[in-house]
C-alpha cells in the first residue's frame, strides 16, 4: 500500500532532539519506490497534458514557459529517470519525440541566449545518457531501435550547434550564445573589454563531451573541453589558488588568468570540482591527472575550509573562502559535496574521504531535519557576528538548536533542490546503513506535504514554515531528472548497474544532471 499523500493525514516526521523520530515510517522498500514513481508520474502528466512539447510546466496555472531553448527540456531531462524506473510508455514519447528536435536554433519566439553549461548537463547528458541505458541494461525495454540510435546523432548535432563556444584566443568556452548567428551574448563582458568565463561552466563539460567522442570516435570534442581544463589545472597567478587545489572561480576568456580569489564547493564552482573524481572514475587511465586535482582539492577542504557551528560542535560543513580567509557560509548547492567524497573513498581508497563525506551529509540532513518544512535552505550561515545583526537576530533560537541560519532575507525558499539527496544516495550505497533512506524519505514526504501544486511540483517560498510558506510557479527540469531518480534508488530494493559502484565496480558514473553514464575504464573480466 502506497502512502497517502493527503496533507491532512501526512505521516510526516516530529523533531525529537537532534534526530527524526521515524514511528510508523512505512518501511517496506518496494512501497516507498513504488510511492516515488507515482510522483513522478504525477509530475510527467502534468508536463505532458500542459506543457509538452516546452520546455517548463508551471503547474500552478496550468501553464509552461521556455527557460531552456524551447526544446523539451523536461522531456529529454526526465528520459533517464523513466529508463530505470522502466516505464516504457513514458521513455516511449520521449524517444520518439527527439529525432523531432532542431538543435540548430532556438524554438522560441525570438532567438533567445542558449546557456552552453545547463544545455550541456540537462540536454547532452540526458541524450548520451538514455543511449547508454538503452544500448546497455536497460535494452530490453521496448523501444524502437532507430529512434535509439538518434540519440546518438542528435547528441552529436547538438555538440556541433555549440561549439563555436569554444573559438576564443584560450579555447576556454563562452557560456551564453546566440545560435542563430554564433556569437557571444554580452554576459561576462567586463568594462575593460574583457570576457569571463566562471569555474563550472569551464570545468563541467568533460564527462558528456569525452563520452561524445568516445561514442563517435571522433577527438574534437573531448580535445575542446580537456584544452579549456589546462588552465584551471595550472592556474595563474599564483595568489589565485589560496588553497592548494582550490582557485578563484572567475577566469579570462583571452588570457586564462583566474581574476578572483574567491571559491569553494559553491555556486559558480561546485561542479567544476565534482568533475574531477568523475573523470577520474569515467577512466582511471586516461584521467589520473583529474584525480591528482581533487585529491588535492580535497584535502584542502577538510583541513582549511571545515568549520563547526559554535552551538552544534557535532556537525561539519566546508565553508567557502576569500582569499585565505574562511567564509562560516554555505548554500544548499553544496550539499553535493558529502557525495563527492565519498565517491572519491571508494574510487581511491581513502577511508578518510569517506568519513569527511558522511559528516557533510549529515550536515545537510540537519539542515532539512531542523527547517520546519522539512525542507532545508538554499543558504546556510553559522557565522554569528552576522547573527548579531537587527535582521538577523530572530533566528537566534534555530542557530541555538540546529547549528545554522538564512543570512539572507531574500533566501527563505528553496527550488526542489537535488544535492542532498544525491549525497545521502553515495552514502547509502557505500555504508548500507538505512539512516540514509529514512533521511531521504521523510525529504519525500515533506515535498508531498509542501510542494504539490495543481498538475506539478514547485518550489517552496520558506522553509521555516511547516506549510512552506506556498509555492512558486515553476517545476524544474531537476526534479524528474534528479531529485525523484536519487529517491527512487535510495530507496529501491533492487540493484542494478547504473549505479555508481556495483559489486565493487564502477560501470555507469553519474554526470551532474544525474544522468548516468557509461564509464570507458576497463571493467575486470
Amino acid at each position: 500500500m502506497q502512502p497517502s499523500w493527503d496533507n491532512d493525514t501526512l505521516d510526516y516526521p516530529q523533531q525529537k532532539g537532534p534526530g527524526y523520530d521515524y514511528t510508523g515510517f512505512e518501511k517496506d522498500q518496494q512501497v516507498r519506490a513504488d510511492a516515488i514513481v507515482d510522483m513522478f508520474r504525477f509530475a510527467w502528466d502534468g508536463y505532458y497534458k500542459y506543457a509538452f512539447p516546452n520546455d517548463d510546466l508551471e503547474p500552478v496555472t496550468n501553464t509552461f514557459q521556455n527557460s531552456r531553448n524551447g526544446w523539451g527540456c523536461q522531456a529529454v531531462d526526465a528520459l533517464s529517470t523513466a529508463i530505470i524506473m522502466e516505464l516504457e510508455d513514458i521513455v516511449n514519447v520521449i524517444v520518439d519525440f527527439i529525432p523531432t528536435i532542431d538543435f540548430s536554433k532556438t524554438n522560441t519566439p525570438q532567438p533567445s541566449v542558449v546557456s552552453l553549461f545547463e544545455t550541456n548537463i540537462r540536454y547532452l547528458g540526458g541524450l548520451l545518457s538514455a543511449y547508454d541505458l538503452l544500448k546497455g541494461p536497460f535494452s530490453h525495454l521496448r523501444v524502437n531501435s532507430t529512434n535509439v540510435d538518434a540519440l546518438l546523432s542528435q547528441a552529436r548535432n547538438l555538440a556541433d550547434a555549440l561549439k563555436f563556444a569554444f573559438n576564443t584566443r584560450t579555447g576556454i568556452p563562452v557560456n551564453d550564445l546566440f545560435l542563430s548567428n554564433h556569437s557571444f551574448s554580452g554576459r561576462g563582458l567586463q568594462q575593460d573589454g574583457q570576457r569571463t568565463a566562471g569555474l563550472a561552466e569551464l570545468g563541467t563539460l568533460q564527462l558528456e563531451w569525452q563520452r561524445l567522442s568516445d561514442l563517435t570516435g571522433d577527438p574534437e570534442y573531448g580535445t575542446l573541453v580537456q584544452e579549456a581544463a589546462k588552465y584551471w589545472f595550472s592556474p595563474s597567478p599564483p595568489e589565485s589558488e589560496p588553497f592548494p587545489g582550490l582557485t578563484g572561480g572567475n577566469f579570462s576568456v583571452d588570457t586564462g588568468r583566474i581574476l578572483d580569489q574567491y571559491g569553494g564547493w559553491t555556486s559558480g564552482n561546485d561542479s567544476a570540482y565534482e568533475y574531477l573524481i568523475k573523470m577520474y572514475v569515467y577512466d582511471p587511465e586516461r584521467y589520473a591527472n583529474y584525480s591528482e586535482r581533487f585529491i588535492l582539492a580535497a584535502d584542502s577542504g577538510m583541513r582549511y575550509l571545515a568549520s563547526s557551528p559554535s552551538t552544534r560542535p557535532d556537525l561539519t560543513m566546508i565553508g567557502s573562502f576569500a582569499g585565505t580567509a574562511v567564509q562560516n557560509y554555505s548554500e544548499q548547492l553544496a550539499c553535493f559535496s558529502g557525495g563527492s567524497y565519498i565517491l572519491g573513498s571508494a574510487a581511491l581508497d581513502r577511508p578518510d574521504y569517506l568519513e569527511f563525506g558522511l559528516k557533510l551529509s549529515e550536515f545537510c540532513a540537519n539542515g532539512y531535519r531542523y527547517a520546519a518544512a522539512g525542507i532545508g535552505p538554499i543558504i546556510y550561515s553559522w557565522n554569528t557576528t552576522e547573527l548579531a545583526w537587527p535582521q538577523f537576530v530572530n533566528q537566534s533560537d534555530l542557530y541555538n538548536k540546529a547549528g545554522w541560519f538564512i543570512d539572507d532575507n531574500r533566501a527563505f525558499g528553496n527550488g526542489m533542490a537535488p544535492e542532498a539527496v544525491e549525497s545521502w544516495y553515495y552514502a547509502f550505497q557505500v555504508t548500507g546503513n538505512s539512516y540514509w533512506r529514512d533521511v531521504a524519505w521523510a525529504y519525500t514526504l515533506a515535498q508531498n506535504r509542501t510542494e504539490r501544486a495543481n498538475s506539478g511540483f514547485s518550489s517552496v517560498n520558506n522553509v521555516l514554515t511547516v506549510t512552506g510558506g506556498g509555492t512558486s510557479n515553476f517545476m524544474a527540469s531537476y526534479m524528474l531528472a534528479e531529485v525523484l531518480k536519487y529517491q527512487f534508488m535510495i530507496q529501491s530494493p533492487k540493484k542494478g548497474i547504473w549505479e555508481p559502484v556495483h559489486d565493487g565496480v564502477n560501470q555507469f558514473v553519474y554526470n551532474t544532471e544525474a544522468h548516468p553514464i557509461r564509464v570507458a575504464a576497463k571493467q575486470p573480466t
